[in-house]
């Protein structure tokens, strides 16, 4: 039987990493522009992890994207030198991206609120896998090095209401059950690195 959920997560990186190619960054092009294995492995994990029905409103919106000559990977980047460089953010950015509707900030809070708590109680517990990644907090930016907390700010500004709304509710549902978003990731990221636990792929580090 066709897998509809692998096809759609495959569909989506195709189209994000053909928008990463023209992509332009301050500093040139970025090394990760030619690294279509880790991205893959990276954003795969992450939508491997969310419901159908939210995967199924991004494909088709990041699709359309696309068709319009839309670039939503330039957008999320840009979104985030929000927090990084305010000052090249509003005179140079903010002018030319399409504005994020007010009622979005409160699920965005919502959603980054709880991945920041998930990221840091994984941290405590594999520290190994962890130091491997992005700091987590915004304090802990620099210039060129973006938290996961900016970096999903900035890349949850780009989604449409709709899908913050089913985003902010599948939150809910995880804490309900007593899931961990980071450990759901992580759990299918070390499984495409070839681990069959994170307990074996934090033991290698």
């Amino acid at each position: 039987m066709k897998n509809i959920k692998a096809d759609r997560v495959e569909n989506i990186l195709k189209i994000e990493f053909e928008m990463m190619q023209s992509t332009q960054n301050i500093g040139g092009r970025a090394s990760c522009q030619d690294d279509w294995e880790t991205f893959y492995i990276m954003r795969g994990s992450q939508y491997a992890s969310w419901r159908d029905d939210m995967l199924e409103f991004w494909e088709d919106f990041v699709t359309k994207c696309r068709n319009d000559g839309r670039n939503m990977v330039t957008e999320k980047y840009a979104k985030m030198m929000r927090f990084t460089d305010s000052g090249y953010y509003t005179q140079h950015l903010e002018p030319y991206l399409p504005k994020t509707p007010q009622e979005s900030f409160p699920l965005i809070d919502e959603i980054v609120t709880a991945m920041v708590k998930w990221e840091l109680e994984f941290a405590e517990k594999y520290p190994k896998i962890s130091g491997t990644g992005r700091p987590i907090t915004s304090d802990q930016d620099k210039y060129g090095f973006t938290s996961l907390e900016t970096y999903a700010r900035g890349e949850l500004e780009t989604y449409p209401v709709e899908l913050l709304e089913m985003y902010a509710d599948y939150v809910k549902e995880l804490q309900t059950e007593g899931k961990s978003l980071a450990m759901i990731n992580q759990g299918i990221m070390v499984k495409m690195y070839g681990y069959d636990t994170i307990e074996e792929a934090e033991a290698s580090l």
